[in-house]
């Protein structure tokens, strides 16, 4: 076809195949969330995050602030959502589960083995900072804490436009778009350009990071599956979060409008701290995470969870 070609999506590794060393799977209904475990790299561990990636990302987003945490004594867990990395794509096959409570149901699997019962500080960046704060709205008691980047909500999503995107040529047409992106390394940068603002950045990165989680297949019926189904945070809601919240923006996010920034750091309750890396763009925690993890240890000195 020339200059552009068709990749090919692949399946989803099965229990036995591992994308990464520290991969494990986790079964539930129809689903198999994907997650990895960092251990802490210190002697003694100070506490566990529950790390969420936000919309078109997946674990690898993470590796950056993960290196930062565990080397200061903090367990990472980082999941795929569905319909993203390697977890199941969801399609018309699959009995559709809420995220909140697929994620709880992996919590709980995750807490069984852990003797100490500690409580988890819920990490989200973007989409995944959306997700973060419907698991706090649900039940906020088993976190000690909630830490936001640059959280991006979806728009709520009615019955006729839901049904436009389950239709079947929708996820044609978006498994089509991506299969003539992923394959080209330049293309899929100049996608996290846009995200990071960090020239210097992408020309070292290795696009497979992401490019390798959208080869899943069905990828493209996925998102419009999870698309048709999204919606947001309710704002109202905000100012009843107990637990301590750490916010930051980024202020080259060109993502998230300054609007929605305002609006949801008005929302919070007054204990929210509320930070901004001037330099970063939306993934600030890929290209700035010194900035970033700088902000997190200082929050969590101030609340007594270092």
């Amino acid at each position: 076809m020339g200059f552009l070609k068709i990749a090919k999506f692949t399946q989803i590794p099965n229990v036995d195949g591992k994308p990464f060393s520290n991969s494990h799977y986790f079964s539930y209904g129809d689903y198999i969330l994907h997650y990895r475990i960092d251990a802490a790299k210190t002697k003694k561990e100070k506490g566990k995050m529950f790390m969420i990636h936000g919309f078109g990302c997946n674990t690898t987003f993470y590796d950056e602030l993960v290196e930062k945490f565990t080397a200061k004594g903090y367990r990472c867990v980082r999941v795929d959502l569905p319909d993203f990395g390697f977890s199941t794509r969801e399609t018309a096959d699959v009995e559709y589960i809420p995220r909140v409570e697929l994620l709880k149901a992996l919590r709980d699997e995750l807490d069984k083995n852990d003797k100490k019962g500690s409580k988890w500080i819920v990490v989200g960046h973007s989409m995944g900072g959306s997700v973060a704060l419907d698991l706090v709205h649900d039940d906020e008691s088993w976190m000690d804490a909630v830490m936001l980047y640059a959280p991006m909500f979806m728009f709520n999503v009615n019955k006729p436009l839901a049904k436009f995107f389950q239709a079947k040529p929708m996820g044609v047409i978006l498994n089509t778009a991506l299969k003539f992106v992923i394959d080209y390394d330049f293309l899929v940068k100049a996608v996290l350009l846009i995200a990071t603002c960090a020239p210097l950045y992408m020309a070292k990165y290795d696009a497979s990071k992401a490019a390798d989680g959208l080869k899943v297949e069905d990828t493209g019926v996925g998102l419009c599956y999870m698309t048709s189904r999204a919606s947001h945070p309710d704002y109202d809601e905000m100012d009843k979060i107990t637990i301590p919240t750490l916010l930051v923006w980024g202020g080259l996010d060109l993502f998230v409008p300054y609007t929605r920034v305002r609006k949801l750091s008005n929302s919070l309750p007054a204990h929210a701290d509320i930070e901004r890396v001037y330099t970063g763009g939306h993934c600030l925690i890929q290209n700035r995470p010194n900035k970033c993890a700088k902000f997190a240890f200082k929050f969590l000195k101030d609340n007594g969870l270092d």
